[in-house]
């Protein structure tokens, strides 16, 4: 499972920086990318939708203690940059009751509520303008 985890993390990754193939070797557990750099393809709502699916109890894990792998997937999805990406996980763990009000809170619902919420502030309205 840790593998397929590394993988679509490999994955996602590299589809938001471009082309990329990920290899997997179920005889090691271990996994390898290489992005190619000939084109490159912005990330659409829908893979950021999907990997916040695939990944919602980690992503809430992640927010509520402001760091981490996942939360750093998202940002990277969400167009946050590097620089920015300290500023964007304190926030999500300042905003952790509103963006999961409940326990059934759903990645759709989290991530309208995060956009939401993002686009209210002055640190990530433009990244959003953009995408």
């Amino acid at each position: 499972m840790k593998t397929l985890l590394n993988a679509a993390l490999i994955a996602a990754l590299g589809v938001f920086a471009g082309a990329c193939t990920v290899v997997t070797d179920p005889s090691s557990g271990s996994s390898a990318a290489s992005s190619g750099g000939s084109s490159s393809s912005a990330t659409t709502p829908q893979q950021t939708t999907e990997f916040a699916r695939a990944n919602l109890e980690q992503l809430r894990n992640d927010m509520a203690a402001g760091q981490g792998e996942y939360l750093g997937s998202l940002a990277a999805l969400l167009g946050v940059g590097v620089s920015q990406q300290p500023a964007f996980f304190a926030f999500t763990k300042d905003k952790f009751g509103v963006l999961f009000p409940n326990e059934r809170t759903t990645a759709t619902e989290m991530l309208a509520i995060l956009e939401r919420e993002m686009r209210a502030d002055p640190r990530f309205n433009p990244q959003l303008a953009s995408n």
